[in-house]
């Protein structure tokens, strides 16, 4: 077959040359300068509709190539328009999504190093690394040297995922699978069942409890297992925000078992995406080997703050009751996406669901404290070099950088509790004590709150100041002020709510009408 030209000179050579690359990276890092140094001037949401972006793409893939400037161009000025900025210092949306230097650099030598980390011998740097830093991070946790989540113990220990959703979704098949065998072990009819046998055992008996404001990552993990979900009604605890106790879930457990269904697993808050309330995990103590069930805290947004030194008790507790854990490295951590870090406390809880091996695969040694197999422990066979990432940002900051940044966080937050609570025309909704600022309208009146979120949020999506966006508990609006940002300082959070203050005494004076 004759074809009509030769190879393209531009690319003949698909090598990775060092002067190409550099010229590339530096060309990148232009472009990113321009953006990052325009930042707080930029709008924080592109105010576009659905299809905008896509007209500017041909409708197939091109035939010829491009060079890389061309390409930077396109996305400078198609692309970054039309990007949310989550790194804009008044995105007060969802939770942060805290990048940083380090982060950055990091994944350029990733990229670069283009490895695929199927088990040990396909890059020991990298499982070496994780079981590393993730012994690190529990060091960070207040763990005492002799925790069963440290690698180092060859008992448990800890897993970079994708994202908290993906250690969920991983945790429940692993729960569900330990039920079954536990029921095994303790029937003589089913002591011969094979642990093959155990993965298609019929599950629609067994049951996951969780609060109503657990996130719904949640809920998705329980339907990936193929398990029932009870959700149980979060009640306002002494701390003033919203969980759940060991009574309820209790309660909840009994009326199921007299209904012919089986208990089993627990996922608790520590940290609920609403409002940041925590469930009553004092009162779990003892309640996974009491109920035979496993017991998981989803703690990833508020887990890191857990490093600090006034929250020791509370990381201490948290490893006490669970059978795993998971917090994210990725919202207020500096860390980037995607960071999800996981821990269990025994590693053959994972393992005998998810091991797997083929004849292609490289000879596996004996397993000792650094080379795990952790295609192993999780759902996905080729793992990214994330340890890189996590090494060089917990290198880069330290401890003490790490605290300082979660401080600074939460007393901008503290600072705009003090503000809404002083203001007479504001009031929270439930008390927090982390980077998260939950508050509505002080009147008991519900529809001058519908006037007053309603303004907020024609505001926000304007894009132009700040982005935030509303929620309901009880039946309420609120609004969920998320703070923790790399580039957010006082005056960004004091210009967000100086207009709400306006707003409220707008709506309180009558100067905002309902379809305005």
């Amino acid at each position: 077959m004759n074809r009509s030209s030769g190879p393209s000179e531009l690319h003949k050579n698909f090598h990775l040359d060092p002067q190409s690359l550099r010229a590339a990276v530096l060309g990148a890092v232009d472009v990113l300068e321009t953006h990052l140094s325009q930042l707080e001037n930029t709008p924080v949401k592109p105010h576009i509709d659905p299809g905008t972006v896509a007209a500017k793409f041909a409708e197939h893939a091109p035939d010829q190539p491009s060079d890389i400037a061309t390409l930077l161009n396109i996305f400078q000025n198609n692309l970054l328009p039309a990007v949310t900025l989550w790194q804009h210092p008044r995105f007060f949306a969802y939770y942060p999504a805290a990048t940083s230097i380090p982060a950055i650099v990091s994944e350029l030598l990733i990229a670069s190093l283009g490895s695929v980390g199927l088990q040990w011998s396909a890059n020991p740097a990298a499982t070496e690394l994780e079981c590393v830093i993730m012994d690190w991070l529990l060091d960070l946790l207040h763990a005492p040297k002799e925790s069963s989540f440290r690698h180092k113990s060859k008992q448990g220990g800890g897993i970079i995922q994708n994202t908290a959703g993906e250690a969920l979704a991983a945790i429940m098949v692993a729960a569900r699978v330990h039920s079954h065998l536990n029921a095994a072990d303790n029937s003589a009819a089913a002591k011969n069942i094979s642990i093959e046998d155990m993965y298609w055992q019929d599950s629609s008996s067994l049951v996951v409890y969780m609060s109503d404001q657990s996130h719904f990552s949640g809920p998705k993990a329980v339907r990936v297992a193929g398990m029932r979900l009870h959700k149980i009604p979060a009640q306002k605890l002494a701390d003033g925000n919203y969980g759940i106790t060991a009574s309820q879930v209790r309660q909840a457990m009994e009326k199921d078992r007299k209904n012919g269904l089986q208990p089993c697993a627990v996922q608790l808050n520590y940290g609920s995406t609403n409002t940041c309330g925590y469930d009553d995990l004092n009162s779990f103590r003892g309640f996974s080997e009491q109920e035979q069930v496993w017991l998981h805290v989803d703690a990833a947004y508020a887990g890191p703050a857990l490093i600090l030194p006034e929250f020791r008790e509370r990381s201490l507790l948290m490893q006490e009751i669970s059978t795993s854990f998971n917090f994210n490295g990725s919202k207020w951590f500096l860390c980037g996406v995607d960071s999800a870090f996981l821990f269990i406390k025994d590693r053959q809880l994972l393992k005998r669901v998810f091991a797997a091996d083929g004849d292609y695969m490289a000879r596996s040694d004996a397993e000792q404290i650094y080379n795990p197999e952790f295609k192993d422990w999780s759902i996905p066979l080729g793992r990214r070099f994330r340890a890189l990432r996590i090494w060089m940002v917990l290198s880069y900051f330290g401890r003490q950088g790490l605290q300082e940044f979660l401080r600074k966080g939460i007393e901008q937050a503290d600072a705009a509790r003090k503000k809404i609570d002083a203001s007479g025309l504001l009031k929270q909704i439930a008390k927090t004590d982390l980077g998260l600022v939950c508050f509505r309208l002080a009147s008991d009146d519900l529809s001058k709150n519908d006037l007053f979120i309603k303004r907020i949020e024609d505001l926000s999506d304007s894009g132009q100041k700040f982005l935030i966006y509303p929620s309901v508990i009880e039946g309420q609006k609120f609004l969920r002020l998320a703070l923790g940002g790399v580039h957010t300082e006082m005056k960004d959070v004091d210009l967000f709510l100086d207009l709400c203050l306006k707003a409220a005494h707008d709506v309180e004076n009558g100067l905002v009408q309902k379809d305005s």
